[in-house]
């Protein structure tokens, strides 16, 4: 009696295994644009298969899901984009992916710009929101700057966009916006701005910056004057200022 639910236990497991995959099987899903299914069936594939063409349609097929708005909370395809880079690493590598899932991320911000007072929306914005590449973190920083939120709210969104000297977001009006205006908190909240400014994106910005020490108010006289006159790119009326003002 033992041997036979020990037999019928082994026949119970191999009905209920899944037949291995193949990248021709997934091919056709793609072709069908059975994106879901896809993805469901691309772990069946044998590991030692899952080469270039492998990655390129479980790539395109998590694009695919991602990108599609889903109905629901804000962040629903934000945290369909996560659960996908667990299950598929190397997702994570893939700039096609990480623009679709942070068109997500904003689009859930859009959300919550909507819906001001929801707390709860922001709270998961601000989970998201260190995770996004510079693309996603320029969109979502013009986003919360044509909201009307203040410099001191856009300008970390929009530092994350500066990744290296002279960026391409150094070129940017919205960034160059933020982080003159930026230069008017207190000094101890403008150390972002700073960077950006006068380590970062001092050939770009240059030129505006000149422009922001024209009637200069006390915060971005003591924000700017010390970078100024390194870069010696104060006039002569300007370095008078400064000085008068212990700059």
């Amino acid at each position: 009696m033992r041997r036979a639910l020990l037999v019928a236990s082994v026949l119970s497991g191999l009905a209920l295994a899944k037949e291995p995959a193949t990248q021709a099987e997934l091919d056709a899903l793609a072709a069908r644009a059975a994106y879901a299914e896809l993805l469901e069936r691309a772990e069946d594939v044998a590991a030692g298969s899952r080469l270039d063409p492998w990655r390129a349609v479980v790539t395109k097929a998590a694009v695919a899901v991602v990108s599609h708005r889903s109905a629901g909370a804000p962040f629903v395809d934000a945290s369909k984009a996560e659960t996908l880079r667990e299950r598929y690493r190397f997702l994570a590598d893939q700039p096609a992916f990480i623009a679709a899932r942070d068109e997500a991320v904003v689009a859930g911000a859009e959300a919550c710009v909507k819906e001001a007072e929801d707390a709860p929306c922001w709270k998961t914005l601000a989970s998201f929101e260190k995770t996004l590449g510079a693309g996603g973190s320029l969109a979502l920083g013009k986003l919360l700057q044509k909201s009307g939120f203040r410099a001191g709210r856009v300008m970390p969104v929009f530092a994350r966009t500066v990744t290296s000297k002279d960026a391409p977001a150094c070129r940017d009006p919205d960034v160059q916006a933020a982080t003159v205006d930026s230069l008017e908190l207190p000094v101890g909240d403008a150390a972002t701005a700073r960077s950006v400014a006068f380590e970062l994106c001092w050939a770009a910005m240059m030129p505006k910056l000149k422009a922001a020490m024209v009637g200069a108010s006390s915060y971005r006289l003591q924000n700017a004057c010390k970078a100024m006159r390194e870069k010696k790119a104060l006039t002569e009326l300007q370095a008078d200022l400064c000085t008068d003002e212990g700059q």
